[in-house]
């Protein structure tokens, strides 16, 4: 047997040529790998099964494709070409993931703009059933009195700030505020308990336009409509002290024509600047003003409807009610005023 000697050149050189085969098998290997699971990945996404690229490699990738990124001050550039080749061929060998929810391309448009939907229209309905009106304190009233916001209750007293699918505190201010004025003042009224903010709080303005215009059909005689409110998030509640009672401040809102037709809401308006002069008249620092909002609130259906809001959600239901009673004396001698000027109303 013959032993052919080489030298250490000679030696050096055939390593380096076995390293040069290996090399071009394994990448070799590596393309015909990766065709093979990009064949496999573009089947499972077509059938909608998900594939998988773990973020960890796709980091390392990104890293060893961009050694500059990396640097911090001073380092020098590391020689990442064993690596990135490794890198590479381990990509090549990995399937791609689809993320759920992520096939479609994401609106650029904002929530509010997505899902703003217009006021739907009020369609006719059957008559109320007797227990979610009222019977009128007397014939003829002259006040009709209804909570859009039913659920809105006051925290400190009642344990919650909103009852939904309930009558809250708000419904119970909005009974004092009708019983004063009936048994108090002489006033008749006739007052809804219908809920109109449950289950879907987004139609309780729809709701309601369709209990006040029902109201009003069945009482002609009504010169004033009040919804009765409650606000909320104020960082401290609006009260004041008043013949040594606290009660919650009166905030008066106003409808306009900014987003829906309202020709006549300067009516509304001056029946609210109107009270709001006999409130300062008669209890300095209950009324917080009268408020005019882009909204219309249903005032468009009666020239004197109104919004208030009886303090805040972290006002007590005590306060409320007092502020209650003292608007009904207030109401009563702005409806007197109403009646001596046009007599016959």
């Amino acid at each position: 047997m013959r032993i052919q000697v080489i030298t250490s050149r000679q030696a050096r050189a055939l390593g380096a040529f076995l390293k040069g085969v290996l090399l071009a098998g394994l990448i070799i290997m590596g393309l015909v790998t990766g065709a093979w699971q990009l064949i496999r990945t573009g089947s499972q996404v077509l059938s909608g099964s998900p594939a998988r690229l773990p973020m960890p490699l796709l980091e390392g990738i990104l890293e060893e494709g961009l050694p500059a990124l990396g640097l911090q001050a001073g380092e020098a550039p590391r020689n990442t070409s064993g690596e990135a080749l490794t890198t590479a061929l381990q990509v090549l060998a990995s399937p791609l993931v689809v993320l759920p929810g992520q096939e479609k391309t994401p609106s650029l448009l904002t929530t509010e703009e997505e899902y703003v939907q217009p006021e739907p229209p009020v369609e006719e309905s059957p008559p109320l059933a007797p227990s979610e009106v009222e019977t009128p304190s007397s014939k003829n009233p002259l006040v009709a009195i209804y909570n859009t916001h039913n659920a809105e209750s006051y925290q400190p007293s009642e344990g919650s700030a909103k009852f939904p699918g309930k009558n809250g505190g708000v419904s119970q201010v909005a009974a004092t505020l009708a019983d004063s004025l009936s048994k108090g003042y002489g006033i008749p009224v006739v007052r809804s308990t219908t809920i109109h903010d449950y289950p879907d709080f987004t139609l309780a303005y729809a709701n309601s336009e369709k209990t006040l215009k029902r109201m009003l059909a069945a009482n002609p005689s009504v010169l004033v409509a009040l919804d009765v409110h409650r606000d909320a998030g104020l960082p401290s509640p609006p009260v004041v002290e008043i013949d040594g009672q606290k009660v919650a401040q009166v905030l008066i809102i106003v409808g306009s024509n900014a987003r829906l037709e309202h020709p006549n809401w300067r009516q509304n308006e001056a029946f609210a600047r109107q009270l709001a002069k006999k409130m300062d008249e008669l209890y300095p620092g209950l009324c917080l003003g009268v408020r005019v909002q882009e909204g219309r609130y249903n005032q468009h259906l009666l020239p004197r409807a109104l919004l208030l809001e009886f303090g805040s959600d972290n006002n007590t239901l005590q306060e409320a009610e007092g502020s209650a009673r003292l608007v009904a004396r207030v109401l009563a001698a702005v409806i007197k005023d109403l009646r001596q000027e046009n007599p016959a109303s």
